[in-house]
């Protein structure tokens, strides 16, 4: 929880993920020079992000596997198992709606 002095985790995180824009950014680096606790926290969050950076940069510039490449290329935007489960159920459900009025006519002796 903030209190009116303090800056947001939220405002932080986005300081050290580079998502502020430049007037926010220096707002909330002015904020920071008052506020060491968080400007400490800010500094510990970036120093981790770089070292993270640093430590997956080689696996990250790597190309997908042909195999991953394959699959994403053969997936559709709707997903085929839930539409084929929602048509599966609107039959059932149809058949089933067919079968209650048939049975409700026989049942009156309106049957034909």
């Amino acid at each position: 929880m903030t209190t009116s002095g303090e800056t947001p985790d939220e405002t932080l995180h986005a300081l050290v993920d580079q998502r502020l824009s430049a007037r926010a950014e220096r707002e909330v680096r002015l904020r920071l020079e008052s506020d060491p606790r968080n400007a400490a926290r800010a500094t510990a969050w970036q120093r981790q992000t770089e070292a993270l950076n640093a430590a997956f940069a080689p696996i990250a510039n790597e190309p997908l596997p042909l195999s991953v490449l394959l699959k994403l290329r053969s997936m559709q935007p709707g997903l085929r198992f839930e539409s084929a489960w929602l048509r599966r159920l609107f039959v059932f459900g149809l058949g089933l709606a067919c079968g209650f009025a048939l049975g409700w006519a026989a049942h009156r002796g309106l049957a034909v």
